[in-house]
């Protein structure tokens, strides 16, 4: 099941305006909690405070004064959770309350005129965002793994995401790739193996796939295999420089020389100005002392 949820999803979840959203969030009176990738995301705990708070507002009471009432109970009463997830809601005329370990608790007392029953609401909840998964598409997955895959912190929501999609698409070779990429960044190499394999057997045409292949067997010293899958990425994409950087530093370690001069010197056609240029162009002078002795 979901774990984060953008303002988008939680308007589509609950059937909140994002506006109201933006609101809530300026007033203090439910804020997106879980942070990632410089945004701020709601996680379930907030659903319910959401879902809570706009049962609330239906009632007629205004989200400045369940803030207030909110507030004004964690001041008279700290050992009360930061959260309202886990207690019992009330509204006494104007007021929220919350019943708590058996109290129920008030700045003022009032007339009951509503309560929330939380564990029904969590059920409920939960259905809504099974439902909302459910409709999800392949695409829509594969978008919220980009959103992960660039922190090594949600690199598990990012796997969460695109097992999703391939779940819907098993063709999708791109998802195949990222999980991929994850396990490699990991320097996890065997375990990256197979999902380059999967992204090449659902799309053979893919050169990425193919070379990221060639890098992981690289990296566990089946350099041979390596080359096959380097010229392969090579065939299908002729403009693809790290192939041929990669073809390079294999060819050199089985001494291939004068197959690894080729590829710097291709390389370099194009990338002239990068770090990695200037290694290449270290190597190629090494290169050309050492042929020129034999």
């Amino acid at each position: 099941m979901l774990s984060s949820f953008s303002r988008e999803d939680v308007s589509n979840i609950l059937g909140i305006r994002a506006g109201r959203l933006r609101y809530w969030n300026r007033i203090g009176l439910v804020k997106p909690s879980t942070h990632q990738k410089g945004k701020r995301y709601y996680n379930f705990h907030d659903l319910i405070c959401l879902k809570t708070a706009k049962g609330l507002v239906s009632q007629g009471l205004q989200a400045t004064k369940v803030k207030r009432s909110v507030e004004s109970l964690r001041k008279k009463f700290p050992e009360l959770e930061d959260r309202w997830a886990g207690q019992r809601l009330y509204v006494f005329g104007s007021r929220a309350l919350i019943s708590h370990r058996d109290n129920l608790m008030d700045t003022q007392s009032g007339q009951l005129l509503f309560k929330f029953n939380l564990d029904d609401l969590t059920r409920d909840l939960h259905d809504q965002v099974k439902d909302f998964s459910f409709h999800k598409t392949a695409e829509d997955w594969f978008a919220e793994g980009l959103v992960y895959d660039s922190s090594e912190e949600t690199f598990d929501l990012a796997l969460q995401a695109y097992r999703e999609a391939v779940k819907l698409n098993p063709k999708f070779s791109d998802a195949y790739v990222n999980m991929g990429n994850i396990f490699f960044y990991l320097k996890k190499y065997e375990e990256a193996t197979p999902y380059f394999r999967f992204a090449i057997e659902a799309e053979p045409g893919n050169a990425r796939a193919f070379f990221n292949l060639g890098s992981a067997l690289d990296e566990m010293g089946s350099t041979r295999e390596a080359i096959d899958c380097y010229q392969k990425a090579r065939d299908l994409d002729a403009s693809f420089p790290d192939v041929h950087y990669n073809l390079a530093a294999a060819c050199e370690k089985l001494e291939q020389w004068r197959e690894a001069f080729h590829h710097w010197t291709t390389y370099l056609k194009w990338d002239s100005l990068s770090p990695q240029a200037e290694f290449a162009r270290t190597r190629i002078r090494l290169l050309k002392s050492n042929l020129a002795r034999h």
